[in-house]
């Protein structure tokens, strides 16, 4: 009899034991991916044309790793989801009293099977909150491919106005490098003072920092755009210059409505609070828990054999759940904080991009009627050199001061584009739909 009780629970120690899988780390490219690496074979895309603003957002959300990474999370909300809807598995336990004394008597056994009723009781609750919050998770997930398409609209926008403030930049550089030359020379045949050269060195220096600057910033643009796309640093990126968003007229309370409707954050926020609200129900059904059941069957060292119930229950004395409810509630009041401070955030960020916008086409108006006589005199100045008419520093001097205007102009007209994308992305939806 000793050994029929001891098989059984041999083979369930037995059971237990657990080998751990051997795990290999997976391997990371020494060389990065590259653009090509990004692209499914079929998809149209022409990598050696300049791609548009919309493709490299789409590449971005498909490719990029942080956006990948986020995506298991679905999985294990999905688990999470799986693991509540379970039902509780039955408990069954075996015992034996061997007796040490007296005679004709046997082994005493005992077994007993139950059931947890207060986990069956709050499962739909627990059912109901891994939902909200798998959806929340799969909200943020939304979210987060949003900004990472906005992000990859925004630095090819950069990218495509940088390029261009480059090239004004260079010849600006070039123009007050020649014109310094040219004062250095006429100073030292003595037509012209030297403080006239001291003013043209520090203009050549001024020029010399803003196109480095330039530079530096279309070089920081073009590797936060391949650190986006998930390919290598190295790789060159072409981009074609996006369409203008100037001059639109959005109404700021629309556009607000429209992000409480559409924002898969706020979206998230409110699965949040529907998952917490759920927690609520779990909890106060947790103040008067219901019983475990369970039916016992067992022979004493009499052979006399015995069947029937048993309840096993906690006492609602002192306890009562009442520090899960009160936890509970404490985290519905805390997410219901955090949505009014979000929603008033995003009230603000809107706020915000529509005055930036405003006033950089305001600027930018005024910069461009300055710049229309500026240039044609420009134009003046050179053909009037080239014929002898006037000095090359006069038309040099006409010239940086429209090269001046101009880059001034694309600096604004970058920072429209900047705010417009900035008021869509707080929007959470293209500003072309309204």
């Amino acid at each position: 009899m000793k050994r029929v009780i001891a098989a059984p629970i041999m083979l369930m120690a037995a059971a237990c034991v657990a080998h751990p899988t051997p795990y290999v780390v997976p391997d990371i490219s020494l060389t990065g991916r590259s653009l090509a690496q990004t692209t499914e074979e079929g998809s149209g895309i022409d990598l050696l044309s300049p791609l548009k603003t919309g493709t490299l957002a789409d590449m971005a959300v498909l490719n990029n790793p942080d956006l990948v990474a986020m995506r298991t999370e679905a999985g294990l909300a999905d688990a999470q989801v799986f693991a509540a809807g379970l039902l509780p598995d039955p408990a069954i336990s075996l015992g034996a009293d061997f007796p040490l004394n007296g005679a004709h008597e046997v082994t005493a056994l005992a077994a007993s099977l139950g059931l947890d009723l207060a986990a069956l009781s709050t499962r739909p609750g627990r059912i109901e909150a891994a939902e909200a919050q798998a959806s929340g998770i799969r909200k943020d997930i939304l979210w987060a491919e949003w900004l990472t398409r906005q992000n990859a609209k925004l630095l090819a926008t950069r990218i495509a106005w940088l390029d261009t403030i480059k090239l004004k930049t260079a010849e600006y550089r070039s123009l007050a490098d020649s014109d310094l030359r040219r004062a250095i020379a006429a100073a030292s045949r003595g037509d012209i003072a030297a403080i006239e050269v001291d003013a043209r060195r520090l203009a050549a220096a001024d020029a010399s920092d803003r196109d480095r600057s330039a530079e530096n910033q279309l070089a920081s643009a073009r590797l936060d755009l391949n650190r986006l796309l998930g390919i290598a640093p190295g790789e060159f990126v072409a981009v074609e210059p996006p369409a203008s968003m100037s001059g639109k007229d959005w109404s700021g309370n629309k556009l607000f409505e429209a992000a409480l409707e559409y924002r898969s954050d706020l979206q998230g926020l409110r699965d949040g609070l529907r998952a917490s609200n759920a927690g609520i129900s779990v909890a106060d059904a947790s103040r008067f828990p219901l019983p475990s059941i369970s039916l016992n069957a067992g022979r004493d060292t009499g052979s006399i054999r015995t069947l029937g119930p048993a309840v096993t229950f906690t006492l609602p004395v002192w306890n009562r759940a009442r520090g899960e409810l009160a936890i509970a509630k404490a985290s519905r009041t805390v997410l219901e904080t955090q949505y009014r401070s979000r929603c008033e955030t995003v009230r603000a960020d809107i706020g915000a991009a529509l005055t930036a916008h405003e006033i950089a086409n305001r600027q930018y108006s005024d910069v461009a009627r300055d710049l229309a006589g500026i240039s044609d005199q420009a134009d003046r100045a050179a053909a009037a050199a080239n014929r002898g008419d006037i000095s090359d520093t006069s038309a040099a001097a006409t010239r940086l001061t429209a090269l001046d205007k101009e880059i001034l102009a694309d600096t604004l007209s970058l920072a429209a584009a900047e705010a417009a994308i900035a008021l869509e992305t707080a929007t959470g939806r293209p500003l072309d739909t309204f």
